[in-house]
């Protein structure tokens, strides 16, 4: 029994043995200084999402060690607008800041959006950016929205009721709505089918289809990124359309266009990405905002190989009658509403 017993003892040792090795190790990778994999592990699992660019990769690399790397990336603004939710604030009285001037830009998807909200969010400080930009500023208390000057991201219209301000300048940004969704197919085909992307239909079924194929499928009709996005984003809301997709008339769809219409005709200020140069000042002096000398592309799907091995580079698409054929009904209002938006930029461009 005895040498049962110290053999017990030698075991539950050794097992406390490796648990401290094992801790030691850990709290001496901790205070490493981060590698290329530990900053882009840290924005997967922490942000949920790649770096910017190589120039974000090396910045975050010069941070003294993985702690404080992890620390950075859970103090960022970023982090807290993602999970604002959780954590209830003590914000002033929304009625104190009405009348601060408010800059809302609604940032439709695949239009060279992020490199303008970057350029724009730049000439504001850093409190007072609405670090939200996913379409979920109606999880924020109106005393929490009251706080910001700047709000930017894939918000449709409908957002702009959430903001307790008496002035509200918008932007938008168009882009030719075939060269949207086939830069939209681009984007999901370069992604890896797998890790934090396990779970995205959209980025299985572009990996594994031609872009005929893809939008050919009946079930993109069911997704707002993909069926006349800028009708739904500006005519009515993202949530709107996932209610009622299964049954929208004829007569109700010429009313979203219509609504459509109206709101891009009350923006402060238009952008077309075709006309990405000229449309760059225009805003800024529509805005009120500092013009600045030139605009780095950024978030752009050929580099992203370039940061991450996972990620794998695509071949351009060509348009074939196949492909127009597919994508027809996608766009048929959104086409009309591009053409609009041109109009309207072409005037103001004329009278400036």
């Amino acid at each position: 029994m005895r040498k049962v017993m110290s053999h017990l003892a030698d075991l539950v040792a050794g097992i406390r043995g490796s648990r401290v090795e094992a801790a030691a190790q850990v709290k001496h990778k901790l205070l490493a200084r981060p590698s290329r994999e530990d900053v882009l592990n840290g924005f997967r699992l922490i942000l949920g999402r790649e770096p910017e660019d190589e120039h974000a990769i090396s910045a975050h690399m010069l941070i003294p060690t993985v702690a404080e790397l992890r620390q950075a990336l859970l103090a960022s603004e970023e982090f807290r607008g993602k999970y604002k939710v959780m954590h209830p604030g003590s914000e002033a009285h929304p009625s104190l800041s009405m009348g601060r001037r408010t800059i809302f830009f609604i940032h439709l998807q695949k239009t060279g959006g992020t490199s303008l909200r970057i350029m724009l969010e730049r000439q504001f400080p850093a409190d007072r950016r609405c670090p939200v930009l996913e379409d979920k500023l109606h999880l924020l208390s109106v005393a929490e929205l009251g706080q910001y000057d700047f709000f930017a991201g894939h918000f449709d219209q409908s957002s702009l009721r959430f903001i307790p301000r008496d002035n509200i300048k918008t932007v938008a940004l168009f882009r030719e709505p075939r060269a949207r969704l086939i830069s939209l197919y681009r984007f999901l085909r370069s992604h890896p089918v797998g890790d934090e992307f396990t779970d995205s239909y959209l980025i299985r079924l572009a990996s594994e289809s031609s872009a005929e194929e893809f939008f050919e499928r009946p079930e993109l009709r069911h997704y707002w990124a993909m069926n006349n996005h800028y009708l739904i984003a500006l005519g009515s809301s993202f949530s709107w359309f996932d209610q009622n997709r299964a049954s929208m008339s004829q007569e109700k769809l010429s009313q979203l266009l219509h609504d459509a219409k109206l709101q891009i005709r009350s923006l402060t200020a238009i952008g077309i990405t075709e006309q990405f140069e000229r449309s760059v000042p225009m805003i800024c002096k529509s805005l009120d905002l500092t013009p600045v000398p030139a605009i780095e592309a950024v978030h752009v799907t050929d580099k992203f190989s370039e940061k991450d091995s996972r990620f794998r580079r695509v071949d351009a698409v060509i348009m074939t009658p196949r492909l127009e054929g597919a994508i027809e009904d996608l766009i048929a209002y959104d086409d009309e509403l591009y053409a609009f938006a041109k109009s309207e930029f072409e005037r103001r461009l004329i009278e400036e």
